[in-house]
């Protein structure tokens, strides 16, 4: 065997790949302060419920807009009770479960397809730009791509193979897929599977999911939650849910996250998320498209292409877009791209197409080098610029050094260069440049810190003012040692010079003009709190008003 070829099956075996891409997804969540509105409010709900030992409420400071069925808060609760409350634990179940993905994605796709597709296709979608973000950040979304990634491989399965096994992990995976975010994974899999009802040959066996006996019983977990949140408070925090993530009154009412954009916004991002291997993006779309016609000769690549239909395809053409509502398709262009990638090395061929595309992104990460150093250049201290320049470089390089072996018809050596570059771009952000992007949004933590260092006569009660932005991380920062029991709200700058003006100790948050109004009453002491997350253009952003 060559020297290339021994060190090509040792960097894509499963032994090397998954303890390296476990570790990618879990160094540096315990040093990065934790980001507004959603991780702070899944950490703030989650930790309190360990605080109270109520596993049902949800409704805290600032948290109602963020309540949701309960599964991922209860596993931020569970590991914040094995490793204690801080950003590790908070993170450590949305880290683990976007790892299990990726393990999904080989075990079914070693099955399903080829052990080379199947790993190939781990390490493209654990390499693409969302897929590390969301795997390193507290939101559900990372949670419910597991149970969505499982439901899809599962109907897959019982469509390739008919054995009842799949069926249970199908149900199984809905049941808690509906128990992490409701609806979502109920209309993901809904539309697969109507899909799959039409356009698949053999859509008989589809019988065998027996909906009429299994969706009441994949209902039931999440009903009975539902049930107990009712007999807490009278239905009112089920029927907001219901008018918010059903009926969606709540767009009307500022939800943020909702952008509205045009057809092929979605094809935009994907783009740049696989931007790394964006040679066999557009081709992997066009053997999408292709696999709908092909739905008798190949009912495997109909399943996959069915798979981005109902993932990705479909929400091209909603008005509204939120980028968590494409991402069950990552597993399915992943396996797309790696079956690109490996029938190249086979083929030992390139086209003329391919060789365009390589060229584009050459082009592209080499722009995107350049972007990120005037970008960072704009908010990030020099030594923080150098380092993020020099870790995005590993992206064209990975493009360049490939592009060379393919013209050379290396084709095994190619993806060798690929998938070694684009790793040491991973983990050059993970373990040098992640950790030290900290320090510029730690303002809520810096507030707390200095907050439970000069607490005047053991205050216990924190007033914040009424910031337009709900910064759920101070809240969270203060209540997580215990040292402070209550935070609440200042409704204005009267009720602040009355809290200032009492007998009892103060300390109070105040945004510059509530304290430039309580200067011309009084001349207080203010801590000032220096965080590019909180100031503006070196303006301060927030005062400490602490009163003995």
């Amino acid at each position: 065997m060559k020297r290339n070829e021994i060190i090509y099956k040792t960097i894509t075996h499963p032994l090397f790949v998954f303890p390296l891409l476990f570790i990618l997804l879990m160094v540096g969540n315990g040093v990065v302060p934790l980001i507004d509105p959603y991780e702070s409010a899944y950490a703030l709900i989650g930790s309190q419920m360990v605080e109270t030992g109520d596993y049902i409420n949800q409704s805290y400071l600032w948290t109602d807009i963020h309540r949701k069925p309960p599964l991922h808060i209860w596993f931020i609760s569970l590991f914040v009770k094995i490793f204690g409350n801080h950003e590790f634990a908070i993170r450590f179940s949305t880290s683990l479960f976007s790892w299990g993905t990726l393990l999904l994605i080989y075990l079914y796709g070693r099955a399903l397809y080829h052990k080379r597709i199947a790993i190939t296709a781990a390490i493209i979608c654990g390499t693409a730009v969302l897929f590390p973000i969301y795997g390193k950040i507290a939101f559900t979304d990372g949670t419910l791509l597991f149970f969505q990634t499982w439901a899809a491989f599962s109907l897959v399965s019982i469509m390739h193979w008919n054995k009842f096994i799949h069926v249970i992990m199908f149900w199984t995976a809905m049941a808690l897929g509906m128990l992490t975010k409701g609806p979502s994974i109920l209309i993901f899999i809904g539309i697969f599977t109507l899909l799959t009802l039409i356009l698949h040959p053999n859509r008989r066996r589809l019988i065998r999911t027996h909906p009429w006996v299994f969706l009441p019983l994949a209902l039931a977990p999440v009903l009975y939650w539902g049930y107990l949140y009712w007999q807490r408070d009278d239905g009112e925090t089920i029927n907001w849910m219901l008018d918010w993530y059903i009926s969606q009154k709540g767009v009307d009412e500022g939800l943020e996250e909702i952008r509205f954009a045009p057809p092929g916004s979605y094809l935009l991002i994907f783009a740049f998320s696989f931007l790394p291997y964006f040679r066999y993006f557009l081709p992997s779309i066009w053997e999408g498209i292709k696999g709908l016609f092909l739905r008798k000769k190949n009912p495997e690549l109909l399943m996959l292409s069915l798979w981005m239909v109902s993932g990705w395809w479909i929400y091209e053409f909603f008005p509204h877009k939120l980028l968590s509502f494409a991402l069950a398709s990552l597993p399915a262009i992943a396996i797309f791209m790696a079956h690109e990638m490996i029938q190249l090395s086979e083929r030992k061929v390139i086209s003329t197409g391919l060789k365009t595309l390589s060229v584009l992104e050459i082009l592209m990460t080499t722009g995107l080098t350049v972007l990120a150093y005037f970008f960072s250049k704009e908010y990030l201290e020099p030594e923080a610029v150098l380092l993020v320049t020099a870790t995005t470089a590993f992206l064209p390089l990975a493009s360049i050094t490939s592009f060379v072996q393919q013209l050379r018809k290396h084709f095994t050596l190619s993806i060798y260069f690929h998938l070694i570059f684009v790793g040491l771009f991973w983990l050059t952000a993970t373990f040098v440049v992640y950790p030290k992007m900290g320090k510029y949004w730690d303002g809520s933590k810096k507030i707390a810190e200095t907050i439970q260092t000069e607490n005047p006569k053991g205050v216990q009660t924190v007033y914040l003012d009424r910031f337009d932005e709900k910064l759920i991380s101070i809240p969270y920062y203060l209540l997580k040692n215990n040292e402070i029991e209550k935070v609440k709200i200042i409704s204005n700058w009267y009720d602040a010079l009355e809290k200032y003006q009492s007998e009892e100790p103060l300390v109070a948050v105040l945004l510059p003009e509530t304290k430039d109004t309580l200067d011309t009453f009084f001349g207080g002491e203010y801590d000032t709190i220096h965080s590019y997350r909180l100031d503006t253009r070196n303006e301060m952003g927030f005062y400490i008003l602490q009163k003995d």
